[in-house]
C-alpha cells in the first residue's frame, strides 16, 4: 500500500475509533509501505464534525471548577479534543508535504501514534464518568490552523514549536488545578497529564529538529533561526492564551528551545502578541 493514501485515509476516517485503528496500522506497517507521490486532497470540513457540535471557542465548556462529575468530563473532554486534533495535524504534516527524508514521515507517524494513545486514554476517563468525546460542544481552532499552514517552514513552527509548546507551559497549571481537586479520578487524570508532557516534549522536538532542517534547506545562516522562528510567529498573528503567563523553561529547553529563545518570548511575546 501507498503511505500517503493511508494517510489520507486516516485523515479523512469519520469516526474517532476508525481513525485511531488506521493510525496505529500505519505506524505498524511502516517500513513496508511504498512511497508513491499522489495528488494531495485536502479536508473541506474536520472530521470530528460528524460527532461533534462545533461552537465558538469561547462558548465551548473547558471544566473551570472541578467539583463535579461534570466538572471533570468537561476538562477531559477539551483535552481529548486537543489530542485528536493532533493526530490529525501530526497526519497532515506527513501527507501534505512532499520529497522530504523517510526519517521525517517516520517522526510524525510516531507522533500521531502517540497523539492516538493519548485520546484513548482520555476517552477512557471520559467513559468512566459517564460521558464520551463528542458529547460537548468544540472549536475548531486547531483544524483551522492546519487548513492555512501550507509552507512547512511555518507549519513546522506555528504547530510543533508554538501550539505544542504552549502545551508544554500549561500542564504545569493543569496539573496543579486537578490536584487540588478531591474527585476520586483525579490520580488517573495526573498519570495521563504526566504521561502527556513527557511525549509531548518528544513531539516539540521533533518539531525543533525539522524547524532546523528546513532552515538550513533554505539556506539561512545557524545565527538567524531564531529570529526566523520569531519572525513567523509574528507574520501569522500567533498568540498565547490568557492563562499563559509562565513559559514552562525546563520542558522547553528539553524539547530544543535555547534559553535566549525562552527569554525573548518571556520579554517580548507574553507581553505584546495579541492575546486569545
Amino acid at each position: 500500500m501507498n503511505f500517503f493514501t493511508l494517510l489520507y485515509q486516516a485523515l479523512k476516517a469519520t469516526s474517532a475509533e476508525e481513525k485511531c485503528v488506521l493510525v496505529q496500522d500505519i505506524y505498524t506497517h511502516f517500513y513496508s509501505l511504498k512511497f508513491v507521490d499522489e495528488p494531495i486532497l485536502l479536508l473541506q470540513k474536520p472530521t470530528f464534525a460528524n460527532f461533534c457540535t462545533i461552537l465558538p471557542k469561547h462558548k465551548v465548556p473547558q471544566g473551570k471548577v472541578l467539583k463535579t462529575d461534570l466538572n471533570f468530563a468537561h476538562l477531559l473532554h477539551s483535552i481529548a479534543h486537543i489530542e485528536f486534533c493532533a493526530i490529525d495535524l501530526a497526519l497532515d504534516c506527513a501527507y501534505r508535504f512532499r520529497n522530504l527524508p523517510l526519517q521525517y514521515y517516520f517522526d510524525w507517524i510516531e507522533v500521531a501514534k502517540e497523539e492516538v494513545q493519548h485520546f484513548l486514554a482520555l476517552q477512557h476517563l471520559l467513559n468512566l464518568l459517564g460521558y464520551q468525546y463528542g458529547d460537548f460542544g468544540v472549536h475548531t481552532t486547531l483544524f483551522d490552523c492546519m487548513q492555512n499552514c501550507n509552507i512547512l517552514l511555518d507549519r513546522i513552527a506555528i504547530i510543533p514549536r508554538g501550539m505544542e509548546a504552549i502545551g508544554l507551559d500549561v500542564n504545569p497549571f493543569l496539573c496543579a488545578k486537578v490536584n487540588a481537586s478531591k474527585h476520586p479520578i483525579k490520580e488517573e487524570l495526573l498519570k495521563v497529564l504526566n504521561t502527556l508532557l513527557k511525549e509531548e516534549i518528544s513531539h516539540v522536538s521533533k518539531g525543533d529538529k525539522w524547524f532546523h532542517y528546513c532552515c538550513n534547506v533554505e539556506k539561512i545562516p545557524i545565527k538567524e533561526h531564531s529570529k526566523t522562528y520569531f519572525d513567523i510567529l509574528q507574520k501569522h498573528h500567533f498568540s498565547f492564551p490568557k492563562a499563559n503567563s509562565l513559559l514552562n523553561a525546563k520542558a522547553r529547553l528539553k524539547a530544543g528551545f535555547t534559553q535566549e529563545e525562552i527569554e525573548y518570548l518571556e520579554q517580548n511575546h507574553l507581553k505584546n502578541i495579541q492575546i486569545k
